[in-house]
């Protein structure tokens, strides 16, 4: 092998390991706030209907916790809390459940989000529980910039 292909080989693996730990080192991304977006169910009686959701996300080191709010029959919102939560690189898994106790009689209801984040977007797929009756969606919700005045 000729001192140049030698040459271009060792800067070769050079830069892939530069690459490589500058992945693993990239500062992690916080997505604590005020999330908003929305839900479109996939399958169900609301099948390609879309109702808003609202992710208040609190992130410390790997673990996500705070609320999820719902819109239920009749308009009214109603809250979930964070059961589990974690983020990690851009990944995101949430789970959330309660009691939507606007409608009579109460109902039980939970919610699995999993999808892909960055700094101001998030997006995946997730179920909903109710009383027993899965039903399956598309989300995606933002996080608002804060206005520069």
């Amino acid at each position: 092998m000729s001192r140049l292909k030698k040459r271009f080989i060792v800067q070769g693996i050079g830069l892939a390991v530069l690459l490589l730990t500058s992945c693993f080192f990239a500062p992690p991304i916080d997505i604590s706030g005020v999330w908003s977006g929305w839900i479109t169910w996939t399958d169900g009686p609301a099948a390609g209907f879309t109702s808003p959701i609202t992710l208040d996300l609190v992130h410390e080191d790997r673990t996500l916790s705070g609320t999820i709010t719902l819109i239920g029959p009749g308009s009214q919102p109603f809250d979930l809390p964070i059961t589990q939560g974690t983020a990690s690189r851009s990944s995101l898994f949430i789970t959330a459940s309660g009691v939507n106790d606007n409608i009579t009689p109460p109902v039980s209801v939970s919610i699995t989000l999993e999808g892909e984040y960055d700094a101001t977007e998030m997006s995946g797929t997730g179920s909903q529980t109710v009383d027993g009756n899965t039903y399956r969606f598309t989300f995606a919700a933002s996080l608002p910039t804060p206005s520069s005045e």
